[in-house]
């Protein structure tokens, strides 16, 4: 017997909840005007975007909606001992029938159906009147009329809004829901007459209501049909078949990543699934309603104590695991591991479920212990759970060591969370195609630009590009694309020389692209096509992305030159109007700053990320000085000689987590070498020295040779060639910076070969490659390359513990004087 609550506790309750969600949304209605709302949501926003609770949270909650309902429908009941702590997840059961209100309290069978199936209509109406005068409130308090504003709130994002949220009310609620509409078919059947076998059946909801027809009875649930068939066509079959009907109509917009108010309104349906999986969500509700509900139409007497429905849930469970981990619907690697673990799960409960319900019967004595090993049902429980347990340690430590094999794999991902920034989420606004429009020349562009497609298809899975190639750059183009298609796995890419149909339809492309990138190379501001890409663009209010090939030999020049050749009414648009810009590189380690840079100035102009200011990337095992560290001491010597070595040293010295030190002095095995004829004035070159140090003091492990415009010229030019020799003949090991940045005196390589002393080339200086020393952002990158040349490794656990012991000794010589006295030099 249950206890119904009385009238005025109902309406406490009720009036309660009622005043709790006032007071929240008044509440967030007077946050929303601090200062630091608005970031809190941004934040909220981006951690729900990039740690993807929706999916991870209709994975458990289906979970747990199938697992709850093992006792009822299929007679799986586990031993008391280990079913006390789970009944307040029935808290959890998002149905309000026998939860929120016994059932018995709300009347009879028929009433209860009716409210079963109709309450959750009044949830998603009330929820809509509460979102509809949230916005009419909102235009009120900016000063409109009420009626007015009642009127101007309907507008298409309010309709969105409230479609979003009736789906997810429907989707919590289905099964639940479905499972109480089946309660009118749910019997249980009693032996009447033994001489005869007549056997008579009760409503398991509701026992004063027989369900079949005797000798001394009528079926009185025949009255039920109505509302069964009715509720039934409604909830397991409408529902199911209105989410089907929205993501067809859906399904153009979202395979194309394009931002429609429907494909908004139906996200919570299809944006945790790849596009090729656009219906999975239906199929997976599939699978609960007929394991939560449709199982019941096996044996709807003797189903709950029989092993039929278990085994033909454990073989669905086991068919759609199967099928789960074929397709890979998911778009996240984690998301994945997770359905996979939870309808492992659900397939050890149902074969653990058959060993429980031999256990638990009485059909001849020592049943259990004859077919499972176990004298009570206690042991076998146990048994279950703790093979369950031992199965889902190995599972989760397959998919962790999965989940580390997947992180390492090269795409470009977010530094606030390491996740792939395109991985979920409209990433296409209304109208638009292709992410970005590459527009270049073609004999000096082309590499580039197909190294940048490729690379950032690799990096950026997901990412459509337009590409266009015209009279000049075709090197260019092929690396762009490469480079794109590598870092963008899954991008759709058009490069024109491949998909090009019409060269009149230039404009009508920029128009469906968001970003247009354009590859400054020699000739590019002069061809009709490109300035005919530039102004459409321009026009159209697209944002731009400037990359700049700086190499003559691959058709660059200098910014002044380029804009040069730009025709005076564009160069302000193009030069002076602050889009983001990179040099483009053929080295990698550098290619992927620039890409990097490209890559940011895409996402930030899409509908995922267009309030953020700046979305810091990265890319795994790419090129970081703050990663490196040095496994031994290394004393630096930058000679004074050398201007602007110093400076570069601290900078490398600084990027390092330790092991790196700089010195002036010049390493004392160096006057002790044999002169040849022309280094006679050695002595009078180098720093002078003591002939006799103190014991413990450093020498130089390696030399600084920093080559820029001034390196070899000046009063100075002689002494740095001196050291450079002795050094050399020394086998001092010799780490050559290039400078590439003309803000620093920057030049081409060879020039060095026209200022450089004769015998120095001879001799093979310039045998071993000079790190290049670029500007930022790509300086970083430079001082991480010299730093590798100077012995540093990505750091480890060993590698530090290792720093930490050698930093002792020298912390202790830090406190010991570093001249030597007047007495230790008369000595």
């Amino acid at each position: 017997c249950v206890a119904c609550p009385s009238t005025a506790r109902s309406v406490s309750v009720f009036l309660l909840f009622v005043i709790v969600i006032a007071v929240l949304a008044a509440a967030y209605a007077g946050l929303r005007h601090l200062p630091f709302s608005r970031r809190l949501r941004q934040r909220a926003t981006r951690i729900e975007s990039e740690v993807g609770l929706q999916p991870k949270f209709k994975i458990v909650v289906s979970f747990y909606q199938v697992s709850s309902i093992l006792g009822v429908v299929y007679g799986v009941r586990l031993d008391e001992h280990f079913t006390r702590w789970l009944d307040v997840l029935e808290l959890f059961s998002l149905d309000l029938v026998d939860v929120a209100i016994p059932g018995s309290c709300i009347g009879t069978m028929d009433t209860r159906l009716l409210f079963a199936g109709l309450w959750p209509y009044a949830a998603a109406a009330l929820v809509s009147l509460a979102i509809v005068a949230w916005a009419a409130l909102s235009r009120c308090l900016e000063g409109e009329s009420p009626f007015p504003a009642l009127l101007r709130a309907f507008d298409r994002k309010l309709l969105g809004s409230l479609l979003y949220w009736a789906i997810f009310v429907f989707y919590l609620v289905l099964p639940s829901v479905s499972r109480s509409i089946f309660n009118a078919k749910l019997c249980e059947s009693f032996g009447y007459d033994d001489a005869t076998g007549q056997r008579i059946s009760f409503l398991l909801a509701d026992p004063s209501l027989t369900c079949n027809g005797g000798p001394a009875w009528d079926n009185e649930t025949s009255g039920l049909a109505p509302y069964f068939w009715a509720f039934f066509a409604l909830w397991p079959v409408l529902v199911p078949l209105g989410f089907l009907a929205l993501l067809l109509r859906a399904r153009k917009p979202v395979a194309a990543q394009r931002a429609t108010p429907l494909s908004r309104a139906t996200s919570f349906l299809w944006r945790d699934y790849s596009a090729s999986f656009l219906f999975w969500e239906v199929l997976d509700l599939l699978r609960k309603i007929f394991l939560t509900s449709m199982v019941l139409f096996i044996d709807q007497e003797y189903g709950s104590r029989k092993l039929q429905r278990t085994v033909v849930a454990g073989m669905v469970s086991a068919m759609f695991l199967t099928l789960l981990a074929l397709a890979r619907p998911y778009r996240r690697f984690d998301d994945l591991c997770l359905a996979c673990v939870a309808n492992f799960l659900l397939t050890c409960c149902f074969a653990s479920g058959v060993v429980i319900q031999l256990c638990e019967s009485t059909a001849y004595e020592g049943m259990c212990y004859t077919l499972v090993g176990y004298k009570t049902s206690r042991g076998a429980t146990t048994f279950v759970v703790v093979l369950t347990a031992a199965m889902l340690a190995v599972t989760l430590a397959v998919i962790l060591v999965s989940a580390v094999s997947a992180a390492r794999v090269k795409t470009m991902r977010l530094v606030s969370s390491k996740r792939e920034p395109m991985r979920d989420g409209i990433t296409l606004a209304d109208g638009q195609q292709w992410h970005l429009f590459l527009s270049h020349v073609w004999s000096t562009g082309q590499d580039a630009v197909a190294v940048i497609k490729n690379e950032l298809q690799q990096f950026l899975p997901g990412c459509e590009i337009l590409s266009h190639v015209w009279s000049t750059g075709q090197d260019a183009v092929a690396v762009i694309k490469n480079e794109l298609l590598q870092f963008l796995p899954g991008c759709e890419i058009f490069l024109d020389v491949d998909d090009l149909k019409n060269i009149g339809e230039l404009e009508a492309y920029i128009g469906r692209s968001q970003v247009v990138l354009c590859f400054l190379s020699r000739g590019y501001l002069r061809s009709t096509n490109c300035l005919r890409e530039v102004r459409a663009a321009l026009e159209m209010g697209k944002p731009l992305v400037l990359v700049h090939e700086a190499d003559p030999d691959k058709g660059g020049g200098t910014l002044a030159e380029l804009r040069s050749e730009c025709p005076e009414e564009l160069q302000a648009a193009i030069f002076d109007a602050g889009w983001p810009m990179a040099v483009w590189h053929r080295i990698e380690a550098f290619q992927h700053v620039s890409l990097k840079v490209i890559a940011e100035a895409l996402l930030l102009k899409t509908p995922k990320y267009a309030g953020e200011n700046e979305l810091p990337l990265c890319i795994p095992g790419e090129v970081r000085a703050d990663s490196l560290a040095s496994t031994k001491p290394v004393l630096l010597w930058a000679s004074t000689l050398n201007a602007g070595a110093r400076e570069l040293a601290a900078a490398v010295a600084a990027a390092v987590a330790g092991g790196i030190s700089i010195t002036d002095a010049a390493p004392s095995r160096l006057t002790s070498l044999p002169r040849a004829s022309r280094s006679s004035r050695l002595s009078t070159l180098l720093p002078s020295l003591p002939r006799t140090r103190r014991e413990g003091d450093d020498e130089a492990t390696h030399m600084l040779l920093y080559l820029n415009r001034s390196t070899w010229a000046g009063d100075g030019a002689e002494a740095l060639a001196e050291q450079v020799r002795a050094a050399r003949r020394a086998r001092l090991p010799l780490v050559m910076a290039h400078e590439n940045d003309a803000a620093r005196g920057g030049c081409i390589f060879g020039h060095f070969f026209e200022v450089t002393p004769r015998d120095l080339i001879v001799d093979g200086l310039y045998n071993d490659i000079a790190v290049g020393c670029h500007s930022d952002p790509h300086r970083q990158v430079s001082i991480a390359l010299l730093a590798k040349a100077l012995g540093a490794t990505k750091q480890t656990a060993q590698s530090r513990v290792r720093r930490v012991f050698l930093a002792q000794p020298t912390q202790n010589r830090g406190t010991e004087p570093r001249e030597q006295s007047v007495g230790d030099q008369v000595a």
